[in-house]
């Protein structure tokens, strides 16, 4: 890994790395679940913190195909995204971010593009970032329903991207796209909801934070 204050390009999941917002999350899917069932609502809360950073779209397509064993569900899973993106919108717009957001964020050199690589849906995050006022501090912001592998495929594609490049990330699928990619990777663990990180992370490359703070200290001045 190189010094902080060499990467030219930065790389954001969104949830938990830029707001708290990672039980809003897992609390959407739950209630979603719950019309077909308690115990269907939890198989799907399993899923979905097994594959943190994974678009809602895989998430529910899992769900009517292998959880329900549906064959039909294209209006059951066309209601689902819209009950989901109701209840996300609203929360997303006042959960806290992440201590030291701002701080961090001026602290990156203006010369370094920073891009948002989330998980969410992408007009969904882009309205978000724009009412928190979040959205300047960042050159690009992208989500689902292009998965993360395809956004940095595409990013890479069209030089959208100033190597060297480092990716900000708290769960498994952000730690295998930058990997996939050659890219640096830092594992922020404050909100994360992927329980096995410790074992997963002791032999590997990345470097491993709290929060935004460990890395700010390493920021030159």
């Amino acid at each position: 890994m190189k010094r902080f204050d060499e990467y030219k390009t930065w790389l954001f999941d969104c949830d938990g790395v830029l707001l708290d917002s990672n039980a809003i999350k897992t609390e959407a899917f739950y209630q979603v679940g719950l019309t077909y069932g308690k115990r269907e609502a939890e198989q799907l809360i399993a899923y979905h913190k097994q594959l943190g950073g994974v678009s809602r779209f895989s998430k529910f397509k899992y769900f009517f195909e292998n959880i329900l064993e549906k064959k039909e569900y294209k209006e059951d899973l066309s209601v689902a995204l819209d009950r989901y993106s109701d209840f996300v919108k609203k929360m997303m717009l006042e959960c806290p971010e992440v201590d030291n957001l701002h701080s961090f964020l001026n602290k990156i050199p203006n010369e370094s593009r920073k891009i948002v690589v989330s998980g969410g849906q992408e007009s969904e995050v882009r309205e978000v970032f724009l009412q928190r006022g979040l959205a300047d501090y960042f050159d690009a912001i992208y989500g689902s329903p292009t998965s993360k592998t395809d956004i940095l495929q595409e990013l890479m594609k069209g030089k959208l991207m100033c190597f060297p490049v480092i990716f900000i990330g708290d769960s498994l699928y952000d730690y295998e796209v930058a990997e996939e990619s050659g890219i640096d990777f830092v594992f922020m663990y404050r909100h994360t909801e992927f329980s096995g990180w410790k074992e997963y992370f002791s032999d590997k490359e990345a470097l491993i934070v709290p929060g935004l703070l460990d890395i700010l200290k390493r920021l030159p001045s």
